[in-house]
């Protein structure tokens, strides 16, 4: 495996010093077009409000410079992977945004590929596509956060680049349970939560309706506010379901 992290964390926080709302979405949309090669910013906003003290505290980390020793250690640990891969960490911000929905987004990203395929136009030679490493403003930055999305966002392609996107429950959850075990997930269930869990959602495996798997995955919350109809699961639940069974179900 290669993987090749593209630093953009300071580019982005400069975005919020252009004063004025056009001129700003200009100049972000030049950082995604205008460069030599396009840019998979689209889910991130320029106008977000928690963004800013969010991306000085990854700088005040070096966020990026930890994401790329962590892209050496999974290096040596997956080398016999062919996969090569460009990776950028983008930042997301969801209340009161406009521009992304918490659970939605995040599905697209997750299980749609949307954000991360590399453009045609891209002169990124030998790589087979961007990943981004979504992190949300809503989960405190840490070293140990952007690490832990860094491998489960790099074990994720890699699942896809052998399977391809996942349509049924099913694949969904192999797909997280790998990815999820790989980035040291902790277990968000408790053992009646994780029984139920697995009750509901043993005969829906082979389900590819898009609003029931985004139920069984999110829980009742997140499948209310997208419109869908809830089965009873409390939040993530289904992402619990899939890390106790490391995607064998």
């Amino acid at each position: 495996m290669r993987l090749l992290l593209r630093p953009i964390l300071r580019e982005l926080r400069a975005l919020y010093d252009v004063p004025g709302v056009m001129p700003r979405f200009r100049a972000y949309t030049d950082l995604m077009t205008a460069g030599p090669e396009f840019l998979p910013l689209g889910a991130f906003s320029p106008m977000g409000q928690r963004q800013p003290a969010f991306l000085e505290a990854l700088l005040e980390l070096d966020a990026e410079g930890e994401a790329a020793r962590e892209c050496r250690r999974i290096e040596a640990e997956l080398a016999e992977l062919p996969d090569s891969f460009r990776l950028l960490l983008v930042v997301l911000d969801e209340p009161r945004n406009g521009w992304t929905q918490r659970w939605l987004t995040d599905a697209e990203w997750r299980f749609q590929g949307k954000y991360d395929r590399l453009p045609q136009r891209s002169p990124a030679a030998g790589f087979d596509r961007w990943v981004t490493v979504q992190l949300w403003t809503d989960t405190p930055p840490t070293r140990e956060t952007v690490c832990r999305e860094l491998r489960a966002s790099v074990w994720r392609a890699a699942w896809q680049a052998r399977h391809g996107f996942p349509r049924t429950l099913r694949q969904m959850l192999a797909q997280e349970g790998g990815a999820e075990q790989f980035a040291g997930a902790e277990q968000p269930l408790d053992t009646d939560e994780l029984a139920s869990t697995r009750e509901v959602l043993m005969p829906l495996l082979d389900s590819d309706h898009w609003p029931t798997c985004f139920a069984a995955l999110y829980g009742d919350d997140a499948a209310c506010v997208a419109g869908f109809p809830p089965l009873g699961l409390s939040c993530r639940a289904g992402f619990g379901l899939a890390l106790a069974a490391g995607g064998e179900l």
